[in-house]
């Protein structure tokens, strides 16, 4: 929507505390009792951008794993695109951070829900590798968390503003490798005994 890509701009150039809704209004040609009709706040404004930034980097992963045959091929598109995603919000959007922190303090229940949806992804992407021989998971749901919770380096934004995006890419590219060999079923050495 235009209020939320006008809302977007202000907030990740000037940062949350200094938009104010007189300027976003302004940006679209109406007043800011105007912009009041459609959300509540500054902060319900706020909370709609960064929802929508989320489902945004949701989708790019989704997209690049249903290109992908192979079920790890399909996790490293998944992760690699939503670290390029997030790479380009933490890199080229000023205020990102303060955006976040706002979030974190005020609306954890959003990170939370977004958070469960990767999650749910990558589960799917291990339950169809698991499904076709090339994964041995026995708890899919806590494999998926697990791996999540392993891969949050590549989506903090501290992390992405201090690390040039290559340096990332190898390190996770690397991770996923250690990963596949974790992942990859077992066969009994010769003899039949393990």
């Amino acid at each position: 929507s235009r209020i939320l890509d006008a809302a977007e701009r202000r907030f990740v150039h000037y940062g949350y505390e200094k938009a104010t809704m007189a300027e976003i209004g302004g940006d679209l040609g109406m007043s800011a009792a105007n912009l009041y009709r459609f959300f509540p706040s500054k902060e319900a404004l706020l909370v709609a951008v960064v929802e929508r930034q989320l489902r945004q980097k949701l989708a790019a992963g989704l997209r690049a794993a249903r290109r992908a045959r192979d079920p790890l091929e399909r996790l490293e598109a998944f992760l690699l695109a939503r670290l390029r995603v997030g790479y380009r919000h933490a890199v080229e959007m000023p205020h990102f951070f303060d955006l976040l922190r706002v979030i974190n303090e005020r609306h954890l229940d959003l990170l939370r829900a977004y958070e469960a949806r990767v999650i749910k992804a990558i589960a799917r992407i291990l339950a169809q590798g698991a499904k076709t021989g090339r994964f041995a998971i026995e708890d899919i749901e806590q494999t998926a968390y697990d791996i999540h919770q392993a891969t949050l380096r590549y989506n903090s934004p501290l992390s992405l503003r201090r690390n040039p995006l290559e340096r990332l890419e190898e390190d996770l590219k690397r991770f996923l490798q250690l990963l596949d060999r974790g992942l990859a079923p077992r066969t009994p050495p010769q003899g039949g005994k393990r």
